[in-house]
């Protein structure tokens, strides 16, 4: 079979899945790997871990291949796949990074250190509330989920100077209320 995979349709994807057929997983493979971990590097970035997505992904291809029923374009199939396994991983690492919290160590410094970040969060969330909605949703874009301003005004589809003014509006809004007042003597 010398024909690109996108020129399959997903019956015949889905049927030479259930057939094993590995010169047609092959070409899936090969058609479709390096724009997967593209994206899943996106979502996780982290380069080992997104191959790990990518490979996880066609190892369940290849073993429940036989159950398996690909509707839709085999693309869009894929993205969505990939898209799920990594939001599934946030959030899988989300669970663990609180379960490490709550286990601090019995150590006095370490309980009021990871007490006060606690409190220092629960302030923040509820001062980000007070931000009007668009401003909040690009601090948290930039602060909380470590998107460069860029990539933010590319996702929001707004220019680069409405970033910076709505970040700086959030920090000159957020500042006050979460530093120490500072008494001028």
């Amino acid at each position: 079979m010398g024909q690109d995979v996108f020129s399959l349709s997903a019956a015949q994807v889905t049927e030479a899945l259930q057939h094993r057929d590995p010169l047609v997983f092959q070409q899936l493979y090969n058609a479709c790997s390096e724009e997967l971990y593209l994206l899943a590097y996106r979502w996780l970035k982290d380069n080992g871990l997104a191959r790990d997505m990518v490979h996880n992904l066609f190892v369940h291809l290849w073993e429940k291949g036989t159950t398996l029923t690909i509707t839709g374009h085999v693309r869009h199939y894929l993205f969505r796949a990939i898209t799920n396994q990594c939001i599934n991983e946030l959030k899988r690492q989300q669970r663990q990074l609180g379960e490490e919290l709550l286990q601090f160590e019995r150590d006095p410094a370490s309980l009021y250190e990871s007490a006060d970040y606690i409190l220092l969060q629960k302030e923040l969330l509820q001062h980000l509330r007070t931000l009007p909605p668009r401003c909040r949703e690009i601090f948290i874009l930039s602060r909380i989920h470590g998107l460069e301003p860029q990539e933010i005004a590319q996702k929001l589809g707004i220019t680069l100077n409405t970033i910076y003014f709505q970040l700086s509006v959030a920090l000159k809004t957020l500042r006050p209320l979460l530093l120490p007042k500072k008494k001028l003597e």
